[in-house]
C-alpha cells in the first residue's frame, strides 16, 4: 500500500508520490528532505549503471511526534526505495546515524516495525563517538547519564527551591533541551539510546558496521563509480569535541553567526541540591555544614532528616524582616542564582553531543563536486577543519577539508539553522560555488513554542547570510513556508511530504 501524506486537521490522506511531479529523468544524485516537523531525514539516491540505484538514508527522527507520522514517513521511504522490485524486503544500502539525539533518530524507534519487517538494511555508518569497545567513549557516556540524571532530577522538581521566576525559567529551559534526549511519545516508546543499539545491531547483522574517524582515505560506496566520502567529524581533539560554547572573542572576530559554560563539573554539586544523589551526597556537596545553617522554619533538611527552626534566627528576624524579606529589595536576592547552573549543565550536554555529530562530505571526482552534510555539528567541529587532511589515492599532496567546503553545492544546515551550528569563518565564508543550494531542516512552530522564550531558529544573521551565499537558493523544510522561486528555478522539486534536489 502506498504511504500516505497527513492532513492537518484530520481532513483525508493523499498519496504521496515517490517521484516528485517535474522530477528530471537522469541525474547524479537525488537528495531528498522530509517536511515531518522539527527533525532530519534525509534520503540520498546515487544512481548506478545497470543496477538499482544506491539509497542511503541520514538520520530519521522528529521533536514531538508520535509514533504514528514517523510509520507514516518511513513507510514512504520503503516505498521509494522499493519503487519497481517484485520480491523481496525494499532495501536502505546504507544508513547513518550522525548523533544520539531524538530529532535525528527517534524514528527508527517509532517506525521500529517497518524497519524490521519491511527495509533491509546494508550497512550502518556511526561516528567513532559511538563505539563503546573504546574507554575514552565510554567515560563520555558515563559523565553525560550523570549530568542527564542531575538535569532529569532537577526538572521533575526534586527540589523546592526552584518556585521563583528564575527557578521557573530554568526548569522550562532544561525541560525543553531536554527533549532531544528524551523517551519517545507513542505507544511501546522507547529511548534514543536504544534507537542507536537498534542500528549497532542491523549492522552487525548485516556485516557491516562501522564507527568512523576523521582523516585518512575517503570511502567508496559499492558500485557508485566516481563518488568518494569524507569523514570530517567528530573531531578526535578532546577540546574542540567539547567546544560549542560562543566566546566574546568569536564574537568580536566575526567567526560565527552569533546572537548578540558549570558543566560536568559541577554535576556532584547540582546533583546534591536536588537530593538526586542520596542523602550522603546531598551532605557531602551541600556548601554549608548543619551547624552552620540557620533555618527560618522547619523544614525538610538536605540529606539530614527534619530541621528545626534555628534558635539564631530569632535573634536576627528583624533585621531579616527589614532587608532580605523587603519586597521593596527583593531584586537584590541571589538565592535562585545557582539554579542558572542547571540551564547552562542542560544546553553544554546538548552541544556536546551535536558535536559528536557525524559529518560527511559525499565528492563527484569528475567534477569535484561536494554534498556537505554536518548533522548538527557546532564550532568545535567546525573549527577542527582547519588542520585535517585528507590522503587521495592519485593526488600527491593531501586534500585540506576546506577544499571540500569550497567546493560544496549542496549544504545541510546544522542545527536547524541555529546560530553556533554553522561557522562563519573557517564555513559558510568558504563555500562559493555558484550554484550552491541549502537545506533547513526546520519546523518553525514547533521550535518556537520550545522553553519560556521559544528557540531562534532560523537565526536570522545565519538565515540572511545563506539566503545571499545561496542567491534564494535556501529552502526550509518546514511545509508551511512557501519554496524560493529561485529554488525552483535551480530544480528545486516540493510535494508536501518531501522537498527534491538534484544534481544533475
Amino acid at each position: 500500500m502506498p504511504a500516505t501524506t497527513r492532513v492537518e486537521g484530520g481532513g483525508a490522506a493523499a498519496p504521496a508520490p515517490v517521484v516528485a511531479p517535474g522530477s528530471p529523468r537522469t541525474y547524479r544524485a537525488r537528495v531528498r528532505m522530509y517536511r515531518h516537523g522539527l527533525g532530519d531525514c534525509f534520503l540520498l539516491t546515487l544512481p548506478r549503471a545497470g543496477k538499482r540505484p544506491f539509497n542511503i538514508l541520514i538520520d530519521c527522527g522528529v521533536l514531538g511526534a508520535g509514533g504514528a507520522p514517523m510509520k507514516d514517513l518511513v513507510g514512504h521511504i520503503r516505498d521509494t526505495v522499493g519503487a519497481g522490485r517484485k520480491t523481496g524486503k525494499a532495501r536502505l544500502d546504507l544508513v547513518v546515524a550522525t548523533h544520539e539525539h531524538k530529532d535525528h533518530l527517534s524514528g527508527f524507534n517509532q517506525a521500529r516495525d517497518v524497519f524490521e519487517k519491511e527495509l533491509d538494511i546494508g550497512a550502518v555508518w556511526l561516528g567513532w563517538t559511538e563505539n563503546l569497545t573504546k574507554a575514552e567513549v565510554r567515560r563520555i557516556k558515563q559523565a553525560r547519564r550523570k549530568a542527564a540524571s542531575a538535569l532529569a532530577a532537577f526538572a521533575g522538581g526534586a527540589t523546592r527551591q526552584t518556585e521563583g521566576d528564575v527557578g521557573i525559567a530554568t526548569r522550562t529551559r532544561v525541560d525543553a533541551l531536554l527533549g532531544f534526549n528524551a523517551v519517545d511519545a507513542g505507544p511501546g516508546a522507547r529511548t534514543v539510546a536504544e534507537a542507536l543499539e537498534y542500528l549497532k545491531v542491523r549492522g552487525k547483522d548485516a556485516g557491516d558496521l562501522h564507527y568512523l574517524e576523521p582523516g585518512g582515505e575517503p570511502l567508496a560506496l559499492p558500485g557508485v563509480a566516481g563518488v568518494r566520502v569524507y569523514v570530517l567529524g567528530p573531531p578526535r581533539d578532546p577540546i574542540l569535541l567539547k567546544e560549542s560554547a560562543v566566546t566574546e572573542r568569536m564574537k568580536k572576530e566575526d567567526v560565527v553567526y552569533h546572537l548578540s559554560r558549570t558543566g560536568v563539573a559541577g554535576v556532584d554539586a547540582l546533583s546534591a541540591a536536588t537530593a538526586a544523589s542520596g542523602p550522603a551526597e546531598s551532605e557531602r556537596f551541600h556548601p554549608f555544614a548543619p551547624e552552620h545553617r540557620i533555618t527560618r522554619t522547619p523544614r525538610d533538611g538536605l540529606g539530614a532528616g527534619t530541621v528545626p527552626p534555628s534558635f539564631w534566627f530569632s535573634r536576627i528576624r528583624s533585621f531579616v524582616a527589614s532587608t532580605y524579606d523587603d519586597e521593596k529589595q527583593s531584586w537584590r536576592r541571589i538565592d535562585e542564582d545557582w539554579l542558572s547552573a542547571f540551564g547552562q549543565l542542560a544546553l553544554d550536554l546538548d552541544n556536546d553531543t551535536n558535536n559528536t555529530s557525524l559529518v560527511l562530505a559525499f565528492e563527484f571526482v569528475r567534477t569535484g563536486e561536494v554534498l556537505l552534510f554536518v548533522g548538527d555539528a557546532q564550532v568545535g567541529s567546525w573549527r577542527s577543519w582547519e588542520k585535517l587532511e585528507f590522503t587521495v589515492p592519485g593526488r600527491a599532496r593531501p586534500l585540506p577539508a576546506h577544499e571540500l567546503l569550497a567546493r560544496t553545492v549542496f549544504y545541510k544546515v546544522g542545527h536547524h539553522c541555529s546560530h553556533n551550528a554553522t561557522l562563519k569563518k573557517g564555513g559558510l565564508e568558504l563555500m562559493n560555488d555558484d550554484d550552491l543550494v541549502a537545506f533547513i531542516p526546520l519546523d518553525e512552530a514547533t521550535a518556537h513554542s520550545q522553553g519560556k522564550g521559544g528557540w531562534d531558529m532560523p537565526a536570522k544573521p545565519l538565515y540572511e547570510t545563506l539566503l545571499a551565499k545561496t542567491r534564494g537558493r535556501t529552502v526550509i523544510s518546514d511545509a508551511a513556508k512557501a519554496i524560493p522561486e529561485e529554488a525552483t528555478r535551480a530544480g528545486v522539486r516540493p510535494t508536501a511530504t518531501y522537498v527534491d534536489w538534484f544534481l544533475k
